[in-house]
């Protein structure tokens, strides 16, 4: 009896430990918390702050979707992203390396503009799924790549693979990736 009182007793911090937000500190401005939600698990994967963190979100039930955030600190000091020309020029040349295996054979960029805020997208679909009847849990027909500024110091690169591009879920997850935007201010 002791040993399932201490047990339950683990289990329970386990399970309030992960209810405690997790603060992403990208600048002396900007922080910004994640933590699961009823419907998802969110887990930090790489942290370093004042610099970047890596954030992994993937549904409690059965693995409908993945998503990859990735925090970067953008200070002027930086200023790799803080023009949308320097971030359109990173999202083509990290998603270049997909083309051989994707149908479509040329990137498509589209523009995301979203509380005052630059960013930009593409959607790709894997050649080697198309026609598939039966996905795998870890197989996506199609992913989504993107970044968009966050606020002056900070801006957010996203990876979605999912298997369905319309879905309420997906839309979901895509105002989940806009949350961490701050309102722009003149």
């Amino acid at each position: 009896m002791k040993k399932l009182l201490i047990l339950i007793t683990f289990v329970a911090g386990i399970t309030l430990c992960n209810a405690k937000p997790t603060e992403l500190v990208m600048s002396l401005d900007d922080t910004f918390a994640v933590q699961d939600t009823a419907d998802w698990k969110v887990s930090v994967d790489k942290l370093l702050p004042m610099r970047f963190a890596d954030v992994y979100v993937i549904p409690k039930g059965r693995k409908s979707f993945s998503l990859m955030l990735y925090f970067k600190c953008d200070t002027p000091d930086l200023a790799n992203y803080d023009t949308s020309e320097k971030m359109k020029r990173a999202l083509v040349d990290s998603s270049q390396k997909y083309l051989s295996g994707i149908v479509e054979k040329k990137l498509v960029i589209e523009e995301i503009k979203y509380q005052g805020w630059f960013g930009f997208k593409t959607k790709f679909t894997d050649a080697s799924l198309v026609g598939k009847k039966d996905l795998g849990e870890d197989e996506f027909l199609y992913m989504v790549r993107g970044m968009i500024r966050l606020s002056k110091d900070s801006a957010l690169g996203f990876s979605l693979m999912t298997n369905n591009l319309e879905s309420e879920e997906t839309n979901k997850v895509m105002n989940y990736v806009f949350s961490f935007v701050k309102p722009r201010t003149p």
